[in-house]
């Protein structure tokens, strides 16, 4: 890879205004969306919180084509995982199989993908009972489409690597590649980028393992599903070209960070944070900024 030309980079501003055919092809062809804090999204605009889930599917549809009118081809997302099924808030843990088949039970939640030719597969059906028919319906009502929705629900933590493992002694894949179709039932590319929420961290029931590549990740504070269009094309717009700093010649390079010795000696920690009430909230960070040297 070359350095890229400063001057066929757009600015944030002209980036924010760009028609969609410039803006697809920047954007990756598969991402992992990791939404949390949904019952306390319901609870800012005020939905009581058994409702909270009904009240989300629409918000998450209306992200989700965003994603895909920008040019992303695979979406995959974490319905439920470990922590959730942990809980002993009283009548949640009963309800978790009716939030994660709720886009697959309500036909108005499952029209936007039929209207549009998208796919919707819900994963983690072979080792949870309760999900296979959720599962085999979204299958039946959706089932071509260059677009595709992948939903996961992990129950217990290591499910994934098992899930992962038993398709490989199955299928006896013997490449990446190969243990990609073996798990999903196609080729898949790479991950290349992760938008999520909360304390900046990874976890297989968050990411899926196999398709983690080199992944830029982005951490919003918005619980929810509030990721904007604006949102959105800053973090695309850091994703393609602010964060492709590589050179192949870097010949004086070094000697640049002498300019901004500040920045990078007194530089801040990110993943710091304090306790903004029962909630882990970031520490705000600054660039130091002196003079050269």
């Amino acid at each position: 890879m070359s350095q890229r030309s400063t001057h066929s980079i757009p600015t944030l501003e002209q980036f924010l205004a760009a028609p969609l055919a410039e803006v697809r092809p920047v954007a990756p062809a598969t991402m992992v969306w990791v939404v949390e804090g949904t019952r306390r999204s319901a609870a800012l605009a005020g939905v009581p919180a058994e409702d909270y889930g009904r009240w989300s599917v629409p918000r998450m549809n209306a992200c989700v084509r965003m994603f895909f009118e920008h040019g992303v081809r695979h979406v995959f997302t974490p319905f439920l995982t470990p922590s959730q099924f942990g809980e002993k808030t009283p009548g949640y843990r009963e309800r978790l199989f009716e939030y994660a088949g709720l886009i697959a039970s309500e036909p108005e939640f499952l029209a936007p993908y039929i209207t549009h030719g998208w796919r919707v597969r819900l994963l983690g059906g072979d080792s949870l009972p309760e999900l296979r028919p959720y599962a085999a319906k979204l299958i039946e009502a959706t089932p071509y489409g260059d677009h595709t929705l992948w939903c996961s629900v992990v129950a217990e933590t290591g499910a994934p690597w098992s899930e992962l493992l038993q398709a490989v002694v199955r299928s006896g894949a013997r490449t990446r590649e190969e243990a990609i179709s073996a798990v999903y039932g196609e080729d898949i590319p790479l991950a290349t980028l992760m938008v999520a929420f909360g304390k900046p961290l990874v976890s297989p029931e968050q990411v899926p393992p196999l398709l983690v590549g080199k992944m830029d990740a982005y951490w919003t504070q918005r619980p929810g599903y509030r990721i904007d269009e604006r949102e959105f094309r800053a973090i695309l717009h850091d994703h393609a070209y602010v964060r492709r700093t590589w050179q192949e010649d870097k010949t004086g390079r070094p000697d640049e960070a002498a300019a901004f010795r500040r920045a990078w000696e007194e530089g801040p920690t990110l993943g710091l944070g304090f306790r903004l009430g029962p909630f882990w909230y970031p520490s705000a960070t600054g660039v130091p900024v002196g003079s050269p040297g």
